[in-house]
C-alpha cells in the first residue's frame, strides 16, 4: 500500500492506493497547525488499515512556498564573488548580503584569489545580524567550485547551514544561483523543523515505510535527504495535480489539465502523456530560481474564492480568500455557495448558502438564484480568460518537454482533464466556452494526493569538461576529475550516467526503474592562435519524471 498526501491552501487530501486502486481517500479542513491537520488527515484515512501495511509515504506541502511568498523565513546571509563584468550588487538578496573579491574564469581557472580578510569581515556582520544560515555563490563555480568549497572551510562551524550554489545547479546563470542558494539557506531551519515534526508524527503512528516529498519538477526526494534542498520541494501542489491527471486519465493527445481548489485553480498542458517543462527554473515569489519544474500556472478562482460586488454594480470574483463558504461558516460569499444554491452541491448548510447569495442579489437588484448563477457564469468566465492567457503565452515561445524543444507548433488544447471537488459542476460549462470534451476522471476529488502517491523520484546533473585544462566537474554530486586530452563525449556521458544513477540512488529511486534523459548535449573545439587546443564538453541528464509501477495505468485501474 502506499500513502499519499497533500496539503492545498484549503483542505488536505489524503488516498491509500493498493495495487493500483484507491483503497481510501480523505479531505481534512486545514487547521492553522499544520502538524495538526496532517495528524487528522492521517487518522482518519488509515483508519483500519494495519500501519506496516504501508509499504511507501509521499507528502506534498505549500509549507515553503507560503513561506517564501509571507516573507516567513529565517535570515540568512550571502557572500557572492564575480570579478570583472558583472555587479553581484544588482542580485543583492536578504539581510546580510557581502560581495567579496576573487574570481574564476568562464573555463574554470582562478584569475584571482578570494580576499580572505573580506569573508571573514563578512562573516562577522552576517554574525551581528543574527544569522545562521548563509548561501556562498561563485560566478563561475559549476565549472570549478574552489572558491566556493573555500569560503565553506573558511566558515568552519560558525553556521548551522551552508548553501553552496553549484551544488543546487551545474547552470551558468548566476542571478538564479543566487537566489536559488538564499532560499535553500532561509528556509532550512523552517523545513528541517517541519520535516524532524513529520517523521515524529509518523513514527508515533507506527508508520515507518520509506518517506517522500513531491518536487515541482513531477518528481519526488527521500524526506530526510530533502533537507539538503529544501527549496525543491516549493510549487509541488501543481506538479501533483499533473501527475494526478497521468494516473487518472493518461492524458492522450493535448490534454489541458485543471485542478479547481478552494484558493486557486492550477493548470498545465501535457502533450501525449509528457509534461510541458520550464528548463531554466521557476519563480517562487520575487526570486527567479533554477529550480526545475513542470510549466503551470495558478490563477486565483477557487470554490472558496471571495465574491462582492464593486462600485455597487461589478461583481468581482477572487484573488482573495478569506475562509470557507458561508454554507460551511466562512465569512463571504463564495462560488461555492453559489453551487449550493442552485442546488448542485448537497454538502453545506443550504441557508447560510441563499443568504450569501441574497447579500450578493440585493447589492445587483437580483434574487438568490439568479445572483448564484451570475457568479458561476463570471467564475466560469474568468478561468476561460486564464486559460486562454496560458495558451497565448506558451505558443509566444519554444516549449519544452523532458525529452525535447518544440518550435514553431500552435499548441492548441483538444480535451481538458478537470480536477478537484467542483469539478463536476464547472466541466459542463467548460465544455461549452471551449466546445472540446472535458474529461472528469474517478477520484477527481483528491487527484493531487494520487499524484503524490504515484510519482517516481527524480534527479539531475550536469557536467562539464575541458580537456585543455584537464578537468571534469560534476558540481551537484561535488566530483571533479583529471581527464586526458583525448576525453569524449561517449566517456562523459558514460561519467554523467554513472553520476545521476548514484544521485539518484541517494534521494531514494527505484534501482530497476531509471528511465534518464539528455537535457543539454554540447561539444564545440576550442582555438587559440588558429590551432585546437582542446574540446569543452557539456551534458545535463535528468531522471524522467512519472508514475511508479501499477499506477501508469491511464485511468484504467485508479
Amino acid at each position: 500500500m502506499i500513502l499519499g498526501l497533500d496539503v492545498g491552501g484549503t483542505q488536505t487530501d489524503a488516498v491509500v492506493l493498493e495495487d493500483g486502486h484507491v483503497r481510501a481517500h480523505t479531505k481534512t479542513v486545514n487547521r492553522p497547525e499544520l502538524l495538526e491537520t496532517l495528524g487528522q488527515s492521517l487518522d482518519k484515512t488509515l483508519a483500519g488499515i494495519e500501519p506496516d501495511k504501508i509499504q511507501r509515504m509521499v507528502f506534498s506541502t505549500t509549507m515553503a512556498t507560503n513561506a517564501v511568498v509571507m516573507d516567513n523565513m529565517d535570515p540568512a546571509g550571502m557572500i557572492v564573488s564575480a570579478g570583472p563584468g558583472m555587479n553581484p550588487e544588482w542580485f543583492s538578496v536578504g539581510p546580510s548580503y557581502h560581495v567579496v573579491e576573487g574570481c574564476m574564469d568562464h573555463r574554470g581557472t582562478e584569475v584571482m584569489a578570494l580576499d580572505k580578510s573580506q569573508v571573514k569581515e563578512a562573516i562577522r556582520e552576517m554574525e551581528k545580524a543574527g544569522v545562521n544560515a548563509c548561501g556562498i555563490v561563485c560566478k563561475f563555480s559549476v565549472r570549478n567550485p574552489h572558491q566556493e568549497l573555500q569560503v565553506e572551510e573558511w566558515l568552519g562551524g560558525q553556521f548551522g547551514y551552508k548553501a553552496l550554489g553549484h551544488r543546487f545547479s551545474g547552470s551558468l546563470n548566476f542571478p538564479r544561483r543566487i537566489a536559488t542558494a538564499y532560499l535553500n539557506a532561509a528556509l532550512h531551519k523552517l523545513h528541517t523543523k517541519f520535516i524532524s515534526s513529520l517523521e515524529t508524527t509518523l513514527t508515533e503512528r507506527g508508520l515507518n515505510a520509506p518517506r517522500y516529498l513531491m518536487k515541482p519538477d513531477g518528481g519526488t526526494i527521500r524526506l530526510d535527504k530533502s533537507c539538503e534542498f529544501p527549496a525543491q520541494t516549493a510549487q509541488s501542489g501543481p506538479a501533483a495535480s499533473v501527475m494526478g491527471a497521468l494516473a487518472l486519465d493518461g492524458c492522450k493527445g493535448v490534454t489541458l489539465v485543471l485542478d479547481i481548489g478552494g484558493t486557486t485553480t492550477d493548470m498545465a498542458l501535457v502533450l501525449d502523456g509528457l509534461p510541458l517543462w520550464v528548463p531554466n527554473g521557476i519563480r517562487i515569489g520575487e526570486h527567479r530560481t533554477s529550480i526545475r519544474s513542470l510549466l503551470t500556472r495558478s490563477v486565483g478562482f477557487g470554490g472558496d474564492s471571495e465574491v462582492k460586488v464593486e462600485d455597487g454594480k461589478k461583481l468581482s470574483i477572487g484573488p482573495m480568500r478569506r475562509g470557507e463558504a458561508m454554507a460551511f461558516g466562512g465569512p463571504m460569499p463564495t462560488p461555492t455557495d453559489a453551487m449550493i444554491t442552485l442546488g448542485l452541491m448537497e454538502e453545506g448548510d443550504k441557508d447560510l448558502a441563499r443568504k450569501a447569495m441574497e447579500k450578493i442579489g440585493a447589492q445587483l437588484s437580483l434574487d438568490a438564484e439568479k445572483a448564484a448563477k451570475i457568479i458561476l457564469e463570471e467564475t466560469t468566465k474568468g478561468m476561460t480568460k486564464a486559460v486562454i492567457d496560458f495558451v497565448k503565452r506558451i505558443n509566444s515561445r519554444p516549449v519544452y518537454t523532458i525529452h525535447e524543444v518544440i518550435e514553431g507548433i500552435k499548441i492548441d488544447p483538444d480535451r481538458i482533464v478537470v480536477l478537484g471537488a467542483p469539478a463536476p459542476i464547472v466541466a459542463p460549462m467548460l465544455e461549452k466556452a471551449f466546445n472540446i470534451p472535458c474529461v472528469v476522471p474517478p477520484h477527481y476529488q483528491v487527484a493531487n494526493a494520487v499524484g503524490a502517491a504515484a510519482a517516481k523520484v527524480t534527479a539531475e546533473i550536469s557536467l562539464q569538461a575541458d580537456t585543455q585544462r584537464g578537468s571534469m566537474v560534476i558540481p551537484e554530486v561535488g566530483l571533479e576529475s583529471a581527464i586526458a586530452r583525448d576525453f569524449t563525449m561517449a566517456a562523459a556521458m558514460e561519467q554523467a550516467k554513472e553520476a545521476l544513477f548514484s544521485r539518484g540512488l541517494a534521494v531514494g529511486a527505484d534501482p530497476g526503474d531509471q528511465e534518464f534523459a539528455v537535457i543539454e548535449k554540447e561539444e564545440f573545439n576550442m582555438i587559440r592562435g588558429g590551432y585546437r587546443v582542446g574540446k569543452n564538453i557539456r551534458l545535463k541528464l535528468a531522471l524522467v519524471p512519472g508514475l511508479i509501477p501499477d499506477c501508469n495505468c491511464g485511468g484504467q485501474q485508479l
